[in-house]
């Protein structure tokens, strides 16, 4: 048995990002840079106008107030999106909406709340000094700007910007193709035939459900299958998989003895099983094998064990796979209720309810009786390392909120 730390750091020596592909931006959310991206425009595009008014010449107006108004002439409109080649005179004033670009000669808007029209003349009845409610040329983005990095995973907001820097597609890395493999004689998969009869020993595949689930939640091509506790038929059901998928997680066949049957097949077919056992709990029967140069990863049955081999060693693998630099984990701090405990060759993990309350979040470890139950429900996991025996209540520690 080796340790958590030293498992993590063995699976991401194996493994490689997947190629690169051209994709149109607004279909690039979720995905992970693996070029750098520029701005090819600049935006605005022009200096413009950030309020409804008037642009001015700052100097006509460094006097105007409400009691001594200053009188211009209206020369003009210009529309957001419009253009205008006049160039504004002394005593002049152009009437502007948001977003349209700055008439040449002024340097200022003055907003139209501030001012009051007669017939072709405006009072204004305040002054704006050079640059209010101008909106610079590239103030947003500028062309040539950094915009997203490489291995940065781009969200909706970032798509914006991309957008506005006249961007219109970007390289990415490629979405891995997930195999799902579930062992066990007693397996029902979800979606099965009726013919298929839930019988007393039989379970669902509650494992593979959630890992389903989860990983086309986050855009992923996911392929599942089933296989008897029988070596031959695990060994035939990798070969399929490995076909046609970039990754393999198998649930069950990972115990001791006759019962390790996963990591049996794997290396019937010529896969090296990099680690075997961890010293982590729930989920010491995590492995992990290469196969064909793809990463398979052997999960325990139990769904405590499966769960966090899962968030815990599959995640960070399929993060890196991905492209991506970042942790896949959102890391907060909270403060312990309760005393949770470890060891001192063994990284416990601990679920915990979350509290918020006006001093910050607060941790609760409790015991629910079901295991499914609290998987479903609780919302933080906090990692006791090794060499750490316990940590009090009332310390504030790091935690990995679930959403």
């Amino acid at each position: 048995m080796i340790g958590f730390r030293h498992a993590l750091d063995l699976a991401m020596r194996r493994i490689s990002p997947m190629a690169a592909e051209p994709l149109a931006v607004v279909r690039a959310a979720g995905r992970t840079v693996a070029a750098d991206v520029r701005a090819l425009a600049d935006s605005p595009s022009v200096d413009a106008s950030l309020k409804d008014g008037y642009a001015v010449i700052s100097k006509d107006v460094v006097s105007a107030s409400m009691e001594h108004p200053v009188k211009l002439l209206v020369s003009g409109h210009v529309p957001a999106g419009g253009a205008t080649d006049q160039r504004l005179g002394r005593g002049e004033t152009i009437r502007v909406l948001t977003g349209a670009p700055l008439p040449p000669g002024a340097d200022a808007v003055l907003t139209e709340e501030l001012a009051v029209q007669a017939e072709n003349f405006v009072y204004a009845r305040a002054d704006a000094g050079p640059g209010i409610n101008v909106l610079k040329k590239g103030n947003d983005v500028s062309k040539g700007q950094r915009l997203a990095r490489p291995g940065q995973r781009l969200t909706a907001r970032h798509i914006g910007l991309l957008i506005a820097g006249g961007v219109e597609k970007v390289s990415v890395f490629k979405r891995p193709k997930i195999g799902l493999l579930a062992t066990g004689s007693e397996i029902i998969l979800p979606g099965a035939p009726i013919t298929v009869p839930m019988t007393p020993g039989k379970i669902y595949a509650s494992n593979v459900g959630m890992q389903q689930a989860w990983l086309e939640n986050t855009g992923h091509e996911v392929r599942v299958l089933a296989a008897m506790d029988d070596e031959d038929q695990i060994a035939g059901a990798l070969n399929v998989l490995g076909s046609d998928c970039d990754m393999i997680i198998t649930s069950g066949g990972v115990w001791k003895g006759e019962k390790d049957l996963t990591a049996a097949a794997v290396t019937s077919l010529g896969g090296e099983m990099v680690f075997h056992r961890l010293r982590l709990g729930p989920g010491k029967a995590t492995g992990m094998a290469m196969l064909n140069h793809r990463p398979v990863f052997c999960l325990p049955g139990g769904p405590s064990s499966n769960f966090f081999g899962f968030i815990m060693m599959v995640l960070p693998a399929l993060s890196k796979m991905s492209g991506c630099l970042d942790s896949p984990h959102l890391m907060l701090h909270g403060k312990l209720e309760k005393a949770v405990y470890g060891q001192k060759d063994w990284t416990n993990l601990v679920l915990c309810d979350i509290e918020k309350n006006p001093a910050g979040i607060l941790l609760w470890p409790p015991k629910p009786k079901s295991r499914l139950w609290a998987l479903a429900t609780q919302q933080a996991i906090v990692v006791v390392p090794e060499g750490v025996e316990k940590m009090d209540a009332g310390d504030m520690v790091p935690f990995i909120f679930l959403y």
